[in-house]
């Protein structure tokens, strides 16, 4: 009935003041907007039943909310110091190795060769020409047990990086291995694959 009375003659009603949370007395405006995107971030993450959600953002959360997101580097420093104390430890091996490193053209070459023959069906290509001296298209389809046209495939990129060649014998064409150093790379990591698959089974065996 009051509020009725109040309307009817026009007498405005009283305005609360909005309530402020206290601040510090030796807050500053800076201290404020730090804080602020690291609380906005710490709620945004937070979600029942997980870690954030049970503990408040730490001392660096706020330099973290600033930068974007991204971690404090210096709170983990990645020095070179906290694995070496010295730069080099034994110069005259450093010395003997840069000089027996190959040149930057040659590795980068070697790991495109390396890039090919990574793929199995490249790979079984390159061990079947090794063990045999020449074989066509349909014969290496049989032999990895795919497409002509993906043994195709396959042999245009060994043949681009000048680790196989061939001949036509009218339509049908040969292929060969470039280079016997590529048939004994290939044989000596098959080896190497053997001897340690072997070496693991002693292992356990013993």
């Amino acid at each position: 009935m009051l509020q009725y009375l109040k309307i009817c003659s026009g007498e405005p009603e009283p305005t609360v003041p909005p309530i402020r949370p206290q601040s510090r007395p030796d807050a500053t405006p800076n201290d404020a907007a730090a804080s602020a995107p690291a609380v906005r971030a710490w709620r945004a993450d937070s979600k029942p039943g997980t870690a954030a959600s049970r503990r408040p953002p730490g001392p660096g959360a706020a330099s973290s909310a600033l930068s974007g997101g991204a971690p404090d580097e210096r709170a983990a420093p990645h020095d070179r110091r906290a694995l070496c104390e010295v730069d080099v430890v034994d110069g005259a091996k450093v010395a003997r190795a840069r000089r027996a490193l190959p040149p930057l053209d040659t590795v980068t070459t070697l790991a495109e060769m390396l890039r090919a023959l990574g793929d199995p069906t490249r790979l079984q290509i390159v061990a079947a020409l090794a063990a045999e001296e020449e074989l066509c298209v349909c014969d290496l389809a049989t032999l990895v047990g795919v497409s002509d046209s993906a043994v195709s495939h396959s042999l245009r990129t060994l043949r681009q990086l000048r680790l196989v060649r061939y001949r036509k014998v009218g339509k049908i064409a040969y292929y060969r291995l470039d280079d016997a150093h590529v048939g004994r790379l290939v044989s000596e990591g098959v080896r190497h694959v053997e001897g340690s698959a072997g070496a693991q089974v002693t292992g356990r065996a013993g």
